[in-house]
């Protein structure tokens, strides 16, 4: 019998270098995780609409991908335009 696994809609985000950098993030850890845009646009720059996008990932493994994410903030490889949800 195949095991139910949850996530959660841990960190938020609007910035698209970010997401590439938190796909690769979480691509590097072996991570399942699914990234979601929704929204109605957050700025309009340029002609450009930056859209809400939303990183869920394995509930047993929230805790380990905030760890990543904050390095990364702290680092200053991820902007701190983003937000965690969980």
């Amino acid at each position: 019998m195949a095991n139910r696994i949850s996530f959660v809609d841990l960190y938020s985000f609007y910035n698209d270098m970010d997401g590439t950098l938190i796909t690769s993030m979480m691509d590097g850890q072996n991570i399942c995780y699914s990234i979601r845009t929704f929204g109605a646009p957050h700025i309009k720059a340029d002609s450009i609409e930056y859209r809400e996008r939303l990183v869920s990932v394995e509930q047993e493994k929230a805790e380990n991908v905030r760890k990543i994410i904050n390095e990364a903030i702290r680092s200053g490889m991820l902007s701190k335009e983003g937000k965690f949800r969980y």
